[in-house]
């Protein structure tokens, strides 16, 4: 990963600044039509038949500016805040760069086979065809790649976005695969874009601060119903409505190789890469952290929204939630007992097993201050996003139903009659003041996955 990002930093292939500027006028006029037709023009158009580098498949991806024409997220959040428009392309070019190293590293010690495979938006911006044909040529093209097979990437069969120039979908890919794919063929370059699926872009805008404002006690998830005429059986329950974050599996996660993965599988895939070895597979799978806190010392270039989410991951593995018993509080005392995760068709839920009252009880017992509670449930939010069996995330609302005092088993409760039937929705995740669970990644009205 060093070597990816040394790679990154010297690259001689950024867009040029006359690319810059059509993008930028084409941003001005919010025109998304003639996109795929400024990013065709402006690609290079030679490559050579060696493996390529990290960065030179970064300057085949699409820029920052590019990718805010095609997705609403959280990226123009995250990499904002520079001096200049020059140093925050670098900085999304290391960041692209940095992802497919992670996609072609060595991966014999990974918990889970279908982590080899990365999400990937790819683009055919051949003119004066279909979508379908679109489609079909991305197919043929790496189906024809020598050293690439049909198990070794997966397409998503509805396209994220589609108008007479341009036809972008989801492809979760094997590592290696892209390097293989432009290699092997020099003219995809014309056509041709493929950018990792960056934890930024899988995150719907304004999802980082609605949940921030929700912990901040800005936004009002309470109590929806406390009384026995509105209660859901006449019988004193609490009805709340909290918010939580739903996400979204990448193609190929549930019938990986041809077979029908079960869920439990996935399930725990997904959570023993957020909690799994001591928090490290977050850890080394993101760029913010490398960025902030990795390389020899020197102080590298990134946004203060970088630095954010790189000292909630550094506060899980850096001790703060150390026990003497060697658990950590976040990743087994939270995350790991009162998390649930769940798996709904290709939605998997991740929400919060007891209640707002109740998290506050815990957090006392374990010595866990407000800010660090904060911390722990971001790390879990990152460890979803640079989960890449994951491809979106957004937050939703759902229902809660708890006891009259607040707690959240219903078996035990005093004071109140029947037990009330669950909800329609069983997924319930909670960001009552600074609480809050997840359960939907998805980038942006894209259909990504594993």
């Amino acid at each position: 990963l060093t070597t990816t990002i040394a790679q990154a930093k010297n690259s001689k292939t950024p867009p040029p600044s006359s690319r810059h500027a059509i993008i930028m006028r084409l941003l001005s006029t919010k025109s998304i039509i003639y996109a795929s037709a400024i990013i065709s023009a402006t690609l290079t158009t030679t490559i050579a038949q060696d493996p390529l580098t990290n960065e030179q498949l970064t300057g085949y991806g699409l820029t920052l500016a590019e990718v805010d024409i095609f997705v609403s997220s959280e990226s123009s959040n995250d990499f904002a805040g520079l001096p200049s428009s020059g140093e925050t392309d670098q900085l999304w070019s290391d960041a692209t760069a940095f992802e497919h190293g992670l996609s072609n590293r060595d991966t014999t010690d990974v918990p889970y086979k279908s982590f080899t495979y990365y999400p990937y938006l790819v683009c055919n911006s051949s003119p004066g065809k279909s979508r379908n044909e679109r489609r079909d040529e991305i197919e043929a093209t790496f189906r024809n790649t020598p050293g690439v097979n049909a198990s070794h990437f997966y397409p998503s069969d509805s396209p994220y976005a589609n108008n007479d120039n341009v036809t972008c979908g989801i492809m979760r890919a094997r590592g290696g695969t892209m390097d293989k794919v432009y290699a092997s063929n020099p003219n995809a370059t014309d056509w041709l874009q493929v950018q990792p699926g960056l934890p930024s872009m899988k995150m719907v805008e304004g999802m980082v601060d609605a949940i921030q404002r929700a912990m901040d006690g800005e936004i009002t998830v309470g109590v929806v119903s406390i009384s026995e005429e509105e209660s859901p059986n006449g019988n004193g329950y609490i009805t709340r409505n909290i918010l939580g974050v739903q996400n979204i599996l990448c193609p190929g996660v549930q019938d990986f190789e041809v077979e029908d993965v079960p869920d439990e599988d996935i399930l725990n895939a997904v959570k023993t890469f957020v909690i799994g070895n001591e928090g490290n597979y977050v850890k080394d799978s993101s760029f913010y952290h490398y960025r902030v806190y990795g390389g020899d010392g020197e102080v590298e270039v990134h946004t203060t929204r970088m630095s954010f989410w790189a000292d909630s991951i550094q506060a899980v593995v850096g001790g703060d939630f150390g026990n003497e018993d060697g658990s950590n509080k976040c990743l087994d005392g939270i995350i790991g007992d009162k998390f649930e995760f769940d798996l709904e068709g290709d939605n998997l839920n991740v929400f919060s097993k007891i209640s707002y009252e109740e998290m506050e009880t815990l957090g006392g017992e374990l010595g866990v201050m407000d800010a660090e509670l904060e911390q722990c449930l971001w790390f879990m939010v990152m460890g979803l996003a640079t989960n890449p069996l994951i491809c979106s995330l957004e937050q939703q609302h759902r229902v809660q139903t708890l006891c009259p005092d607040g707690s959240s088993d219903l078996s035990t409760c005093e004071g109140a009659g029947a037990t009330p039937e669950e909800p329609e929705s069983s997924g319930v995740s909670l960001l009552s003041s600074r609480v809050f669970s997840l359960t939907r990644f998805i980038f942006p009205a894209l259909y990504w996955i594993i």
